[in-house]
């Protein structure tokens, strides 16, 4: 395969997985049907856009060593190896190279970064609301936390048994605007986030907005991912208790203004009026689309790895 096939897969892989088609998926129906299958193709998404920006950045920078990126970088090393500090490549390649090589350190360096801050940030938040809050019996032994606080609002803290328990926090305001049912559904909702580890699907989508902010579908990515998050965890909570109540608890608090904190998961704020018509009207399954995420999903992840193959 050529360096200028490679260059014109690679960049339409990368313009395409970077704009027009995270707009489309955004606007599309069929997502709040099966929101399992979205997330799986909103990631597939991400990593391969990432891997073509970053191969076309290669293949552009090794061209003159190798049409395959992959074994242009093998005699690029062997060339430092033998003594030729530049690798074989003229200015304007190296050049290149260095932009690629800060790209991915860049992307590489952002996501453990992210991890880390909303980790520290977590464990804080999890610490005063062990100092700050009371236990409430209704929640599982542990986890339930009230905050004296007029605003309602219901959020849940993830955590490893070794760093804390997780915690699902409700203030005095949510609590005296739930009746017992919609507080169970929300209850079960925040454990849907819990169980599911919902923050570590969110966690590479922030750092992939905090690396590249300026680029419109990781922006919409972001936000198409908080919904499906919440979508999922309301389809788990429907099964647990009534959907009825839950879709009550959204149109009651849903829309409450309160922050929240740093790596936690709330209920309120993000599609509530979607969330509300799912559980009133569940919307029908649908098979094609779920395969056809899953196929796409298969096919955006393997063709990167597949363009740097020397054929």
């Amino acid at each position: 395969m050529s360096t200028l096939t490679i260059l014109i897969v690679t960049l339409s892989l990368a313009v395409a997985l970077l704009g027009p088609v995270p707009a489309m998926l955004e606007r599309a129906r069929w997502p709040s049907r099966e929101p399992r299958a979205a997330l799986v193709l909103w990631q597939a998404i991400g990593l391969a856009g990432g891997i073509a920006v970053l191969t076309a950045a290669m293949a552009l920078a090794l061209a003159p060593l190798h049409s395959s990126p992959l074994v242009a970088a093998v005699v690029f090393a062997t060339n430092i190896l033998t003594g030729d500090l530049t690798g074989g490549l003229g200015v304007a390649h190296l050049s290149l190279l260095a932009i690629a090589l800060v790209m991915t350190a860049r992307l590489a360096g952002v996501l453990p970064v992210t991890i880390w801050r909303t980790w520290q940030a977590r464990h804080r938040h999890r610490d005063l609301v062990g100092l700050v809050s009371q236990p409430w019996p209704a929640a599982r032994p542990g986890h339930g936390h009230v905050l004296d606080h007029p605003v309602a609002a219901v959020y849940c803290l993830p955590g490893r048994v070794s760093r804390g328990r997780p915690r699902v926090v409700f203030t005095t305001g949510a609590l005296e605007q739930l009746d017992d049912g919609e507080l169970s559904a929300v209850l079960e909702h925040e454990h849907a986030h819990l169980t599911e580890r919902h923050d570590l699907v969110a966690l590479p989508f922030l750092a992939w907005v905090t690396a590249f902010p300026w680029f419109p579908g990781v922006r919409r990515a972001k936000a198409s991912v908080a919904v499906l998050l919440e979508l999922v965890a309301d389809d788990r909570a429907a099964r647990a208790a009534d959907p009825a109540a839950l879709a009550s608890a959204l149109a009651r608090i849903g829309r409450s203004e309160t922050a929240t904190p740093a790596g936690a998961l709330a209920i309120t704020g993000t599609g509530v009026l979607l969330r509300v018509r799912r559980l009133l009207d569940p919307p029908r399954r649908s098979r094609t689309w779920r395969g056809a995420a899953y196929a796409m999903a298969a096919v955006l992840v393997s063709l990167p790895a597949v363009v740097m193959i020397p054929w």
